[in-house]
């Protein structure tokens, strides 16, 4: 990328009004540092993050809130394995099988979480196939 260039997503943060806008900058610079196989871009209307396929996307609806759904592509995969997730901290909301969201509700709480989250994107991404 050129120094001048910004990325699609940079262009999104830009125009973003959210009062959790430095919280969602902290999740995306955790997601993009788990693989430097992760890639990101705008898709549904918010970063999404991709490796050989989407993995996670963020949901910025709530005023409150700033939500990084995991998931294993656009469309379930049955065939998948089940990922496994250590979240001692609870971190982690299991939505189905491949499927959990994150919910973020302060700067704070994205500062604390960090560590945990880190770790969990980790792991999920470690678990791709």
């Amino acid at each position: 990328m050129q120094p001048d260039a910004r990325s699609e997503v940079d262009l999104w943060f830009d125009e973003l009004e959210h009062p959790l806008t430095d919280a969602a900058l902290r999740l995306r610079a955790a997601i993009l540092g788990a693989s430097p196989t992760v890639v990101e871009s705008i898709k549904w209307k918010a970063p999404n993050f991709a490796t050989a396929d989407d993995f996670a996307t963020f949901s910025m609806r709530r005023p409150n809130a700033v939500q990084v759904i995991l998931h294993t592509g656009a469309k379930p995969k049955p065939e998948h394995p089940e990922i496994v997730i250590d979240d001692p901290t609870g971190l982690a909301k299991r939505l189905d099988r491949n499927r959990f969201v994150v919910t973020i509700t302060s700067d704070q709480h994205a500062t604390d979480a960090e560590p945990a989250f880190v770790a969990l994107v980790r792991s999920w991404v470690d678990q791709l196939v």
